[in-house]
């Protein structure tokens, strides 16, 4: 299986205190400039004191508040039913595909689905859009105790009628540092297409895409981050595992799903993109046996005997900070997730 990266987590020793926003007190933020700083050791988020502005949001606190509440009550229902109909009108695109993936995955293994949390809040962002899209970026954080990965959330609204909903979301990687917009001013959407970047976001979604199936890291356009190495390491460890039976091939590819994002205080892009990618096993040894194991194993209903080949789908998000073109460098992936959602063997090509 490929599981999401794990990083070795430990509290930080002599830093600066964690400010934990509740839903209850969502108005503090408001005066914030939102400073996100996550240690390649430390899980834990600090955020920083930033001027007050005058409010051009497009939504605010309270607002905002209601917009998670709503999703936080919708998500309660579909997590205990393992369903997705609850999530209509307040969860869409790949989020959607990757709960629904998530709700097949607990159903076939019996194991318990993790929640997503929309009541703990350690940074808030918003856009400042006179038109639509518009978004908001919601960082959340487990309490001190916990070594879970502050995850965000992104909430797009298509028009003026519908619904903040949410489309995507990803864990944030061990030494992420970038600062969010201050809530009360909020900053631009930024759209798949746009310009003033190194790279429009959708370019550097191909090159990403590029990247990881070329099974490479290529530094000079992306810095070397442990989410896409994890990746290309873990299929080239499929591959040694089955080398006596067969092979693993890896193919990515984007998704119709939009490339959302926000303006950074430093001009750069924050953006959230989906991608899905196959695995196929093929045996090509006579003779030989090829067996699928963890999740892959879970999820096919015809059982762990590869005959022919195995092809597994996945879900992929990664969030990526796109310099603006003035300062120039590298783009930074910043945050990912990967999710399993479907095993189909087909025994025609089996070698024997």
């Amino acid at each position: 299986d490929l599981h999401h990266v794990g990083l070795a987590q430990r509290r930080r020793q002599g830093g600066e205190v964690m400010r934990n926003f509740r839903l209850g007190a969502l108005a503090v933020c408001a005066a914030l400039a939102g400073a996100v700083a996550l240690g390649a050791c430390s899980r834990e988020l600090v955020a920083e004191s930033g001027a007050n502005s005058q409010s051009a949001a497009n939504l605010d606190i309270d607002r905002i508040a209601s917009v998670l509440s709503a999703t936080n009550d919708a998500m309660t229902k579909a997590d205990s039913e393992l369903d997705t109909a609850p999530l209509s009108g307040r969860v869409s695109q790949g989020a959607l595909e990757a709960r629904g993936a998530q709700y097949a995955l607990a159903k076939a293994s019996g194991n318990a689905i993790t929640p997503l949390d929309f009541t703990t809040s350690s940074r808030i962002a918003i856009t400042n859009s006179e038109s639509w899209p518009r978004a908001i970026f919601h960082i959340t954080e487990s309490d001190s105790s916990s070594s879970a990965l502050p995850v965000l959330e992104v909430f797009v609204q298509d028009s003026a009628r519908s619904e903040y909903q949410l489309t995507s979301w990803a864990r944030l990687l061990g030494g992420t540092q970038f600062v969010l917009p201050p809530v009360g001013t909020g900053s631009a959407y930024v759209t798949g297409d746009q310009s003033g970047f190194v790279s429009s976001p959708e370019m550097a979604l191909t090159q990403y895409i590029t990247m990881i199936n070329s099974g490479t890291q290529d530094t000079s356009v992306f810095t070397a981050d442990e989410f896409t190495k994890k990746y290309i390491d873990d299929i080239s460890s499929l591959n040694s595992s089955v080398s006596a039976a067969g092979t693993v091939t890896a193919q990515a590819s984007a998704t119709d799903y939009p490339v959302s994002g926000l303006v950074l205080q430093d001009g750069s892009a924050l953006v959230s993109a989906n991608f899905t990618y196959t695995l196929t096993y093929q045996r090509t040894v006579a003779g030989s046996t090829m067996t699928l194991g963890g999740q892959t194993a879970s999820l096919s209903a015809d059982g762990a005997t590869v005959e022919g080949t195995a092809t597994v789908k996945y879900i992929g998000t990664v969030v990526m900070r796109i310099p603006s073109g003035t300062a120039g460098g590298q783009i930074q992936v910043v945050g990912g997730e990967r999710l399993i959602q479907s095993v189909t063997l087909d025994s025609s090509s089996k070698p024997d």
